[in-house]
């Protein structure tokens, strides 16, 4: 399966806010795990990095990670984080400076995602 820049071969994609929307990006793991699933696919074909082996647990993967995060990012809200900026400042520690503007980038749409009613 061609995944694009949804999966990648290596990491996780940042879904970044203004452009990137959570909701949309986390029904697209769901759709690319039903149809892996529904016809058994053997790897996924990223947009960058190696070929992936294992799709269906790669997927997993991906759907577990983001829902960590969004529950990291509850966590933080609820003791108080009342910003993106709060939330890099919470749950994105320690990181490099140059990876700030993306961690804020990704602090953005899980706060839009989550102070928009989604979950």
């Amino acid at each position: 399966m061609l995944t694009g820049d949804t999966v990648l071969g290596r990491g996780t994609t940042v879904v970044a806010h203004p452009d990137g929307r959570l909701d949309e990006y986390l029904a697209s793991l769901r759709r690319l795990q039903r149809l892996a699933q529904a016809h058994t696919a053997t790897r996924l074909l990223p947009g960058h990095g190696p070929t992936a082996e294992d799709p269906i647990g790669l997927l997993d993967a991906y759907l577990v990670h983001r829902e960590e995060r969004l529950d990291q990012v509850r966590e933080a809200i609820g003791n108080g984080a009342s910003s993106p900026a709060d939330i890099v400042k919470m749950v994105y520690q320690p990181i490099p400076d140059e990876v700030v503007p993306a961690a804020l980038a990704s602090a953005r749409a899980q706060w839009d995602y989550l102070t928009a009613g989604a979950v």
